[in-house]
């Protein structure tokens, strides 16, 4: 399926990339120019990861999980109301039985549980005090290393093998969700486990998670393995959520800026752009040419931004990035270079408050209208401004 919002393989192997930027200057980023004074809210993990083209694996784990749950399950068979401890207690238990391979009910009540559990602690201040929350916390964080190990272990071959490795992918996902919305300091180091791991796609996953745990007083140990899979992983995909997350904890370190600078450098498209963004949270003016891109309409429309290529690498056809995607792309960039104090990025912000579109018009105008309120002395990505 060919997918506009990010990087993807075709079924007939063709695969889909935003093409890089066609007039940023690389050679520009070691510029250092002072923060912005603006006090400006932090960066929204789920906005941003809807923006910059995360794919629907990590940014839509709980909706499009539950969507292949009802396809190859039906309909819920489980009881209607229990309680975490009993949904986590069930999860402990196993993974189900099997009879040749073939899943039984006890499986696909296990995965419906797996899904609840991750949607009920949306909502956790219903369900469970603050001592039962870090005592789920462990278990699942125990659950989520043990199934990390044994997601391969099959005893199927084939395309029923295939059809198992998807199902308990998801249900791994589904728990790595769950371990994230405790919100509980004793989330931080499975979830730093899960990315040491490089086990793709999970480490994305995690990413995003520890992006989400920002206020946590731990979550700083979180940093190196973060840092090195934005630095080295080989989906692009998860450098892109690396970036997002680095940006979401809004740690001003210099490992920080180094990785993001580097990946600045790469061309490959959204990853630039995710970079340029995230420096720009952490108060950083390096990818201020590529934010000049990012903040012109016409650079978004006057050439075909994505490519399909196929199998061997070869260009096959190029197309326009849709209307709405560029709507939210110039609106995270205003977002973005808000937090910047350039004379060339607000000049750019303040033109696109005529822009054709009401909601980049909306977002270029609340920019302006906070940076003639000023109410912060605090420079964007500064301690006293992180959260």
């Amino acid at each position: 399926m060919k997918t506009p919002n990010s990087r993807s393989i075709d079924s007939d192997g063709e695969t889909n990339r935003p093409l890089a930027q066609s007039h940023a200057d690389p050679s520009s980023t070691n510029q250092p120019e002072p923060a912005g004074p603006y006090d400006v809210p932090p960066i929204s993990l789920s906005l941003m990861g809807k923006l910059f083209g995360v794919p629907l694996l990590i940014i839509g784990t709980i909706v499009g999980g539950a969507v292949l749950v009802v396809v190859l399950f039906g309909g819920s068979t489980a009881p209607e109301k229990r309680s975490i401890d009993e949904i986590v207690q069930a999860l402990e238990a196993g993974s189900g039985e099997k009879s040749l391979g073939v899943l039984l009910p006890r499986e696909k009540e296990l995965w419906q549980m797996a899904l609840e559990l991750a949607e009920r602690l949306a909502k956790k201040e219903a369900e469970v005090t603050a001592p039962e929350l870090r005592s789920t916390a462990e278990r699942i964080g125990r659950m989520v290393l043990t199934d990390l190990e044994r997601v391969e272990h099959l005893p199927t071959l084939g395309a029923e093998r295939a059809n198992q490795q998807e199902i308990r992918s998801r249900r791994l996902e589904f728990l790595i969700a769950a371990l994230g919305r405790t919100e509980a300091a004793e989330a931080v180091a499975p979830l730093i486990k899960v990315v040491e791991s490089r086990r793709e796609p999970y480490v994305a996953a995690a990413l995003r998670q520890l992006g989400e745990l920002r206020s946590l007083p731990n979550i700083s140990s979180a940093l190196p393995a973060m840092i090195e899979a934005a630095r080295s992983s080989s989906r692009v995909e998860t450098q892109m959520v690396a970036c997002t997350a680095l940006a979401a904890l809004g740690i001003r370190d210099e490992a920080v800026l180094d990785v993001l600078r580097n990946l600045l450098l790469v061309g490959e498209g959204e990853l630039t752009w995710s970079a340029a963004v995230a420096l720009a949270f952490l108060g950083d003016p390096s990818g201020k040419t590529v934010l000049l891109d990012m903040l012109d309409r016409p650079f978004w429309e006057k050439s075909d931004r994505y490519e399909v290529r196929d199998g061997a690498g070869q260009v096959v056809s190029r197309y326009p990035m849709p209307k709405q995607r560029v709507n939210d792309l110039l609106a995270a960039a205003i977002d973005a270079s808000a937090r910047l104090s350039n004379a060339d990025l607000w000049a750019a912000i303040e033109k696109l408050q005529s822009d054709p579109s009401p909601a980049v018009r909306a977002a270029a105008s609340k920019a302006v209208e906070r940076r003639s309120t000023g109410a912060s002395a605090a420079p964007s990505g500064s301690a006293e401004n992180k959260d």
